[in-house]
């Protein structure tokens, strides 16, 4: 019953590579905890996040924003995947597979217009 609600749930939904990003998650998760930040040199390669705004889908909460040097998807609108943790000072944010630099947030209309292209079931690709 879950599986059909949420197919994520569902083992078969396994990709090859999850348990090493789980491992490097829980790596930089122990690092930030223990440092209370993300290095420098980190941040410094990861893909800028401008004009973003938090969407909630089934999945996760997600930023939809213009990234900028993504290692995949170059340079375009985006929505990440779940985000797992972010800097309260908004200033990066980790999803499963990286880190997003945060750049400014996009402004009243444009946030509703974003959330209104994604819909609420997340239907967009993510990054």
């Amino acid at each position: 019953m879950l599986t059909h609600l949420f197919p994520f749930l569902d083992p078969d939904q396994i990709s090859s590579g999850l348990a090493s990003r789980l491992r490097a998650l829980a790596d930089d998760c122990e690092r930030s905890s223990c440092n209370r930040h993300v290095p420098p040199a980190v941040l410094e390669e990861a893909s800028l996040l401008e004009d973003r705004v938090p969407v909630l889908t089934q999945t996760g909460l997600h930023l939809v924003g213009y990234a900028v040097g993504h290692p995949v998807r170059g340079n375009r609108m985006v929505m990440t995947p779940p985000l797992w943790w972010a800097d309260p000072d908004c200033r990066w944010a980790r999803t499963l597979s990286r880190f997003y630099r945060l750049g400014p947030p996009a402004d009243p209309n444009v946030a509703r217009h974003l959330r209104e292209l994604v819909g609420s079931d997340g239907s967009e690709d993510e990054a």
